[in-house]
């Protein structure tokens, strides 16, 4: 949105505050949500139950109070109750969606070909968006406040926060906040525990990892440990806190060589006599498995890009989600994620994905369907061999083949005699063993390294620590 700078309707988002989530749901308007969205009435019926049949008891100058019967209310801790108010945001969606479609609201682009975006919802983090108009602004507080009575969800506007686009005049931004009732900005504030701004110094916002993994190495300090106690905290718990963090944004390198220095410290430091320690092993020997002299310790920038990888996989291969409709869309509508380039002025979201193409280009091959979309010669693809492709170049006026030419018209057989004039022996026995399917199917990518074909961070990290171990100790060229 702070992109938007052209056009004359500018945009809104409203990151909603609601009091007591969980403790106000109307039972009465659950169960009506449940029956609307077809559970069967049995079903509902024991959730009711379950959901009703709560009592509390307080202890008051060591006297049991209660039971306390309460009429409204999520238990929270209660393994149901997340997933039970997500349905009771099903409300709000649909009310949403119904204006959508009516044209009193519109959400909000990132580039024309993108799908609209009107509302984010996740349990009671809430995220909507509309135009920068007073009719579409009202609209939206109508919803709020029908959505309100129905469900006894009580918003705090005074914690709620908005954002325009640049393009949004001042006198209008005055008129929306005081129609919404929100004066606090989102400003460089977390979401969902992640921030919600990056801006250029990405070494500062992502700062709170360091001081949250440097608390915990100050308060280990102070107990004695052995180095099997401290091998087991740093892996544990020291690498397990910028995990989440890692996916969905790219570390800088020079934050995630302090993370490391930090729990090297810690990890030959010596409480007796207060001093440092001697460093018996750099860290990235301590990195590597067991078997090979190591203590299995991670490599942080390879961890953070198989992480992230996880996510870019999502993108080759779901091509109906949210985020790879909306990406694809503004960064590589006509090319696959592998091809595609960085662009101009992007986010640090697709920065951080695009920055994956090396690790999945090492890590995927295709299983053939219909064999249209896979170049013959620059995609693996034949998985008899060792690199998955053709060793023998392309012959004249035949860079662009793709694999369902190689077959019969039937595409349920090779032609035994194009395959063999085209390749070697060796690859065209490689190709004519590939099995094909009895009807015709679309291409799939497999994650070649994992038995099941399915993306795991896991062996994403071998590849990734294979390839960081590799150029470190690359040899120079001689001047």
């Amino acid at each position: 949105m702070r992109c938007k700078s052209k056009g004359k309707k500018g945009e809104v988002a409203l990151k909603l505050d609601i009091s007591k989530a969980f403790d106000s749901v109307s039972w009465s308007y659950l169960q009506v949500i449940l029956e609307k969205l077809g559970f069967c009435s049995q079903w509902v019926t024991w959730m009711m139950m379950c959901i009703t049949s709560v009592e509390y008891h307080v202890i008051f100058n060591g006297d049991r109070i209660g039971p306390i019967t309460p009429g409204r209310g999520l238990r929270q801790g209660c393994p149901l109750s997340p997933y039970l108010y997500i349905l009771c945001a099903e409300g709000l969606s649909a009310t949403i969606k119904n204006h959508e479609l009516r044209g009193k609201l519109h959400g909000t682009r990132i580039c024309r070909s993108a799908p609209p975006i009107s509302h984010l919802l996740f349990a009671d983090d809430s995220f909507l968006f509309c135009q920068a108009t007073t009719s579409e602004t009202q609209a939206l507080k109508e919803i709020l406040l029908h959505y309100e009575h129905a469900s006894g969800q009580a918003i705090n506007y005074n914690k709620s926060a908005i954002a325009f686009s640049t393009n949004t005049q001042h006198d209008l931004i005055s008129t929306i906040t005081n129609i919404l009732g929100v004066y606090g900005s989102i400003g460089s504030g977390k979401y969902l525990g992640l921030p919600s701004m990056v801006g250029r110094n990405k070494k500062a916002i992502f700062s709170y990892l360091k001081d949250r993994i440097w608390k915990k190495c100050q308060s280990w300090n102070a107990r004695s440990l052995s180095r099997a106690g401290k091998e087991i905290l740093i892996k544990s718990v020291a690498q397990a806190i910028p995990s989440y963090c890692m996916g969905a944004f790219l570390i800088p390198g020079s934050l995630c060589e302090e993370l490391e220095r930090m729990m090297n410290s810690f990890y030959w430091g010596s409480k007796k006599n207060g001093r440092r320690g001697i460093n018996w092993m750099r860290w990235e020997k301590l990195t590597l498995h067991k078997s090979l002299g190591g203590l299995g310790f991670r490599n942080l920038e390879a961890f953070n890009l198989s992480m992230l990888g996880k996510q870019s996989w999502k993108l080759m291969t779901d091509s109906n989600s949210l985020l790879t409709r909306v990406l694809k869309a503004k960064y590589f509508p006509r090319r696959d994620f592998l091809e595609a380039p960085l662009g101009h002025n992007p986010s640090y979201t697709w920065r951080s994905l695009w920055s994956t193409q090396s690790l999945l280009t090492l890590g995927y091959r295709w299983k053939i369907g219909n064999g249209s979309k896979i170049n013959v010669w620059s995609m693996p693809w034949i998985r008899n061999l060792p690199s998955h492709k053709p060793s023998t170049p392309p012959p004249p006026n035949l860079e662009e083949l793709t694999v369902n030419q190689l077959m019969n018209l039937d595409l349920l057989s090779w032609n035994y005699n194009l395959v063999h004039s085209i390749f070697d022996p060796q690859v065209a026995a490689a190709v004519t063993s590939i099995p094909l399917y009895t009807r015709p199917m679309e291409d799939t990518r497999l994650w070649k390294v994992s038995t099941d074909g399915k993306y795991t961070v896991k062996s994403a990290y071998r590849i990734c620590a294979d390839l960081l171990h590799s150029s470190t100790h690359a040899p120079s060229n001689p001047p």
